[in-house]
Order: structure tokens, then sequence, then C-alpha cells
């Protein structure tokens, strides 16, 4: 997990604030978002924050609004998970809650607004579930040849 990081102009997003990737965007929405720390007394990590948040088929970037001008170049701040470290999506108080495990510690990430935040994030929800039956070996392939398929009558 990545807090506050910089990239330049042309390596982590163009002019538009469009993220430059190789993977699948799933969707994108424009939120508020804050990190805490993980624990019965939440510490903030990160304090609210505006800006959009890309949620790809590896991980979710939260590109904040506004750029910073170093040395006569564009950088723009950002925040990475991993999808890897995300451990649960809970809907609570009009936001969504997405709980994070890395090797620091746990993190917790509360998303506003909660209509679009829910949209956005439940495939992330469906995505996690799939993938812990897979890694279980619960998960059947659709090809299996063991597999009867009922045909439509001739």
């Amino acid at each position: 997990m990545k807090l506050r990081a910089e990239g330049k102009l042309g390596e982590i997003c163009n002019e538009g604030s469009v993220p430059i990737t190789t993977e699948k965007i799933i969707g994108f929405r424009q939120l508020e978002y804050t990190v805490y720390r993980g624990g019965l007394m939440r510490k903030v990590v990160l304090p609210a924050t505006t800006g959009w948040v890309y949620l790809t088929t590896k991980r979710i970037l939260m590109l904040d609004d506004g750029w910073a001008t170093k040395d006569g170049t564009q950088w723009k701040t950002y925040q990475d998970v991993p999808f890897a470290e995300t451990t649960w999506v809970r809907h609570k108080r009009l936001k969504v809650w997405v709980d994070i495990k890395t090797e620091d510690g746990k993190y917790t990430i509360a998303y506003v607004p909660y209509g679009a935040a829910a949209r956005l994030f439940s495939w992330l929800l469906k995505e996690k579930g799939v993938r812990v039956k897979f890694e279980e070996g619960d998960v059947e392939s659709p090809y299996a040849k063991e597999k009867w398929y009922r045909h439509p009558p001739k």
C-alpha cells in the first residue's frame, strides 16, 4: 500500500488525470476518502481527501484532486492499494469501508458518498469472494468434462 506517493505527469496519469495503466479499469468515481489505522481507537492516517478513485483488476488507485509543481514539472499525489491486500468491504453509516491488511498493520478506508461508492465496490466484494473460493479449491471450472449440460429439445 502506498500513501501520499507522487508521480510525474505522464508517468502515473495524463493531463486529464486519467491513469496510465495496462490493467482493465472496472470503474471510477469522484469520492471523498479517509484512511484510518486499524484498531479500537481509529487514528487518522490520511485526512479527508477528495479525488478520483479507480478500481482496476489488480488495485485501487486514488488520485487526489489538483497538481503540485516541483522543479518546473507537474506532480500528482496518489494512493495505491493492491487488490491482494483488501480483506473485506462493509457498508455502514452511509459510507463504504474497505478493510486492508498490510505488513505494517491493518488499515480502513472510508469512502463517501455512499451511493456511488457502493456501486463501485460491489464488484470488489464479489470478486474477493470468488478469489477466496478459488484459493480453497471450491470453484469448479465451467468447462469441466463431467458436467452434464441440458440441450434444448429437437
